[in-house]
């Protein structure tokens, strides 16, 4: 009974310290609130959730139809073309050392962890080009298409990235979803699945780390447990690649499917 009982204190452990953030992942046949429980429940504490919270500050309690979205809430960037260089910085720069070749963020397992990319690439995009963006939230049945998923699709309660406008156009980046290039916030809704289910959305802080984060202005959180969760994910985008036949080295590496 001992050694069962230390056995379990084991995996509680482990999952202490892989589910600092809430997971995002929503499980076949189960609803945006089953999900959101789930995820509550197996994430024992939160490393970033003050305990002082107010109702209406997290994302998802300021969370609203998207065409009550402000736009001009969202930073501005000075050109397309700067956008789309910020894309590629985020999508093609290895951030992640590891003992057999540097890693990019885990834009090639779609299925968990976008709390962790979106803050990586926030995080590096205001360190070195000096531009602050602001995080997206969606909140539903969300449900995406993605050549990355043995089904064809992955599934979520919640999704986060990084978002700018360039005039009045708000854009998303999120090579998750699309790795060529920005895309609209409407075309990102849409490939979420806003059009088929009731999905609602917020415009917070780049320091809004999940759904139980304080949206507008939250505390920084420790960008090296933020690094720490999406390491978590990167055996998992590896193994991902070999469920699908691909070969990881290289797609990982040097010749990621974009190019």
């Amino acid at each position: 009974m001992r050694i069962i009982a230390v056995f379990i204190t084991a995996l509680l452990l482990v999952s202490l310290e892989v589910q600092a953030g809430l997971s995002a992942h929503r499980l076949p046949r189960e609803n945006f609130q089953t999900a959101k429980a789930r995820s509550r429940h197996l994430t024992l504490f939160n490393q970033n959730q003050d305990v002082d919270l107010r109702p209406g500050q997290t994302p998802e309690n300021m969370a609203r139809p998207l065409n009550q979205i402000k736009i001009a809430d969202i930073p501005e960037v000075q050109s397309y073309d700067q956008l789309t260089n910020e894309f590629k910085y985020i999508r093609d720069t290895s951030f992640l050392s590891t003992d057999y070749f540097a890693r990019r963020l885990t834009w090639l397992y779609p299925d968990d962890g976008c709390f962790a990319r979106a803050e990586l690439a926030a995080e590096h995009l205001m360190n070195e080009k000096k531009i602050t963006p602001k995080k997206v939230f969606a909140f539903g049945n969300l449900h995406a298409a993605t050549d990355n998923s043995p089904a064809g699709y992955v599934e979520w309660w919640y999704h986060v990235a990084i978002t700018f406008r360039v005039g009045n156009t708000a854009y998303v980046l999120d090579p998750a979803l699309d790795a060529k290039e920005p895309m609209t916030l409407d075309e990102w809704a849409d490939a979420i699945g806003e059009n088929q289910t009731r999905v609602t959305f917020s415009i917070c802080s780049k320091d809004a780390f999940d759904p139980d984060s304080i949206c507008i202005k939250p505390p920084k959180i420790d960008e090296q447990m933020a690094e720490d969760e999406q390491r978590n994910y990167l055996p998992e985008e590896w193994n991902r690649l070999l469920e699908l036949g691909r070969d990881p080295e290289r797609e990982l590496g040097n010749q990621p499917p974009w190019l």
